[in-house]
């Protein structure tokens, strides 16, 4: 044999032919081998050995499925391996597939990411029955909720819209329900979900503080079969089948909630729904060329009335509605040239808009507001050896805008007049290249990125470069220390007004005024796997330094504003912490216990008398743990405890009196606290879920499971908001909360 053979290929099912990531293929009775990459790729090399030659045993082996041996003459010649399933082992390998991952991620460069997936996620309690991935990322470390029960996500010190949210490659500007109480993610079409707080691939930017990338199902189905659920205030069904003999595959989902159904029951009026949609079709059009179209669509819907009849007059009907639209579509091409070798080229669309319509006697008024935006996104990656492998590519993306577009009619038209406000363009732009190295026998790997993005707006151009390095020094098997620095830069930002009930956010892009927001992200890691008991500790340490990051001047009106830029002022801030996770997911008992420690702070010449301040949603201690115990075969029990320090705000301490200008009365002025001085108390809750299985039979064919549970179980109310209310001679702060204890039940299905 020739000195340092290179082997490689890919890795699928043998039906369906999905990738499989994290498998082992090892030449018999030597230490020469390697794993596949969350692509399913290999390549190792074999250096001269007199104990191998071309009739060596080579063992390819992946947990649910059948071993394979083949001679070390035959895998040279088979770029592309497939495997069986061993349905004996299927049970087993719905839980024990990622334990490799597991071990892959302590040996990996990548740090300060999560990966859920639905298997892990879908027994935990959930309100009304039906988990939500993006609260279940919320229970992670360095991940803090805003308010509760909503969706949003602040990550690392940073701000709600400093998240970059990607649904099979498409990005997206709003990902919440029920005004942020459910995510539009439907659990059915969800293959896996990354978050990354740091350490930031150079194919990742746009945001300051997370990348948020959700991916739906692939993989060819081989035959029909669908799942769904029946929840207390939603039901989804999604339908899977293969078409073309084979060579293509249709998935097909829906849902919708039947709250507005549910309250009428208990002769209440709650007149809201919303309902989604996603389809995803893949089309196998050689063995080195797929297509996969991937499209979501969704909706909410708020519609009241009521009829008013003044004292000797004509009765009018006042009307009131708001519809959000939220729709994403990718194309991608996947392109293998060689083993070696292969592309994905993906064009990507997005639109979100809302129309908010009043109507009351004679008078309307209408408010629309839309983002939408195309891209096109190429990625390339070149293998070069089992030590060094190339990514490079390129993000285009075009975004209009058109906020705050006004029509009024009737009496309102004298005091406010229909009106656009300006049509807004913003060319995005971004390359990049990544290098990936394994040194010193591979105890070492360092990754070098860069990535040189820009965006053209109104005549200008903003540009920088984003340099981004992660690394891993390997202890043992078993032990890593990692250290990661990135630099991210932003071109959009969210305007919004606390003041709206309604969630009439604005998203505008950098102009000559607004400059782009851009932050700086050291962290440092120690991952340590327990090999006995299947269990992964993380412990993480990060500084972050943001800058022109945006706030309001006092007293700034957002409603209706389109001269918005004058509103807004921009400043500096910084974030830090420690992040403790320790995860199991193999066993009868499996979950994880995470904890964060962390400060977040802003300055702003303007605010504050320029002095340092809190950030709002600054948490100083985020504790969660979730548990999952199979009590017997069929029946099991899940837990989650949370606590959380309260968000800050600023309060109102006192007032003054002083004589009007005509001294005829007198004037009261209110004196505030710092700004965000003050903290909401400590927020904890339980939540549980009792999860029944059917008996275990042979070729079934349908498969339920009935999950009963309860949200808050202490009835312990977290606070969601502040009111001042008379108290003596005084006032006094108090603090209600959104929910109590909220039992549920929901009917899971597979066919």
């Amino acid at each position: 044999m020739q000195a340092q053979v290179v082997i490689s290929g890919v890795l699928k099912d043998g039906k369906s032919s999905e990738i499989l990531p994290y498998a082992t293929i090892q030449i018999k009775g030597t230490r020469y081998g390697g794993t596949t990459n969350e692509f399913g790729k290999y390549s190792f090399s074999i250096p001269n050995d007199k104990k191998v030659n071309d009739s060596s045993i080579v063992q390819i082996s992946f947990i649910g499925y059948k071993k394979k041996e083949l001679t070390l003459a035959k895998l040279k010649s088979n770029t592309t391996i497939t495997l069986e399933q061993d349905l004996q082992q299927l049970r087993t390998f719905e839980v024990e597939g990622k334990i490799s991952q597991e071990a892959e991620q302590v040996q990996s460069t990548q740090m300060s990411i999560v990966k859920l997936d639905m298997q892990e996620i879908k027994n935990l309690p959930a309100i009304g029955g039906e988990v939500d991935i993006i609260k279940a990322a919320q229970l992670l470390p360095g991940i803090a909720a805003g308010f509760e029960g909503s969706t949003g996500l602040y990550v690392r010190g940073g701000n709600a819209d400093q998240n970059l949210v990607i649904y099979d490659e498409a990005s997206l500007y709003e990902f919440g329900h029920l005004f942020g109480f459910f995510s539009i993610f439907n659990n059915d079409v969800v293959e896996d979900i990354s978050i990354l707080k740091g350490a930031f691939p150079a194919n990742y930017g746009g945001r300051l503080s997370s990348v948020i990338d959700v991916k739906a199902k692939n993989g060819f189905a081989d035959s029909l079969s669908g799942e769904g659920g029946i929840g207390l205030l939603s039901s989804r069904l999604t339908i899977r089948s293969p078409f073309a003999k084979n060579k293509g595959t249709l998935l097909i989902s829906g849902r919708r909630t039947y709250i507005d159904q549910v309250a009428r029951l208990v002769n209440q009026n709650i007149p809201y729904h919303f309902y989604d949609l996603n389809g995803k079709v893949g089309y196998k059009v050689n063995q080195n060329n797929t297509l996969w179209y991937s499209v979501y669509f969704g909706k909410d819907i708020l519609e009241f009335s009521d009829e008013d009849e003044p004292d000797g007059g004509r009765s009018f009907e006042n009307n009131a509605s708001y519809d959000k639209l939220n729709m994403s579509q990718s194309l991608k091409w996947e392109h293998t040239y060689s083993p070696k070798f292969t592309h994905e080229i993906s064009a990507v669309s997005t639109l979100f808009s809302y129309d908010i319509l009043g109507e009351f006697e004679i008078n309307e008024i209408k408010v629309e507001s839309k983002i939408s935006d195309i891209g096109l996104k190429p990625k390339f990656t070149y293998q070069r050896n089992t030590n060094h492998v190339i990514e490079y590519g390129a993000d285009v993306i075009y975004r209009k805008f058109e906020p705050n577009i006004v029509n009024t009619a009737g009496e309102i038209e004298a005091f406010l007049e229909s009106s656009r406000g300006p049509e807004l363009g913003n060319f995005e732009y971004a390359g990049y290249g990544v290098s990936k190295h394994k040194l010193l026998a591979g105890l070492l790997a360092i990754d070098f990125g860069l990535r040189l993005s820009g965006s053209i707006v109104n005549g200008r151009n903003y540009l920088g470069l984003e340099p981004r390095l992660a690394s891993r020094y390997t202890l043992n098997e078993n032990n890593a220390i990692k250290l990661s620095y990135t630099r991210m830069r932003q071109y959009v930002h969210r305007v919004s007004s606390s003041s709206v009930v309604l969630p009439t956010d604005l998203w505008y892009p950098v102009t000559a005024k607004v400059e782009p927001m851009t932050a700086d992200q050291v962290a440092i890691g120690y991952d340590h796997l327990f090999s006995k008991i299947k269990t992964t500790a993380t412990v993480e340490a990060y500084f972050k330094n943001m800058r022109n990051v945006i706030e309001y001047r006092e007293g700034a009106n957002l409603i209706l504003n389109n001269d918005f830029e004058n509103e807004l002022v921009q400043g500096v801030g910084n974030a830090y912490g420690t992040e403790f996770l320790l995860k199991k997911r193999r066993g009868r008992v499996h979950g994880w216990v995470g904890y964060t420690l962390a400060w977040s702070t802003r300055q702003f010449d303007e605010l504050n008398g320029g002095e340092r301040f809190w950030a709002k949603y600054d948490r100083r201690h985020d504790f969660s743990s979730t548990l999952s115990y199979d009590l017997i075969p069929r029946i099991s029990i899940s837990a989650i405890w949370v606590y959380s320090s309260g968000p800050r705000f600023t309060a109102q301490t006192g007032q003054y009196v002083i004589p009007d200008p005509t001294l005829n009365g007198v004037e009261i002025f209110p004196i505030f606290s710092k700004r965000n001085e003050i903290s909401l108390s400590a927020s904890h809750r339980l939540d549980i879920n009792i999860v029944f299985k059917p008996k275990i039979k042979a070729n079934r064919k349908w498969y339920g499971e009935l999950n009963v549970g309860a949200y808050n179980v202490y009835n312990q109310a977290s606070p969601f908001q502040v009111q001042i209310e008379p108290q003596g001679n005084g006032y006094r702060y108090v603090q209600p909360g959104l929910f109590g204890i909220l039992p549920y039940f929901s009917y899971n299905f597979k066919f």
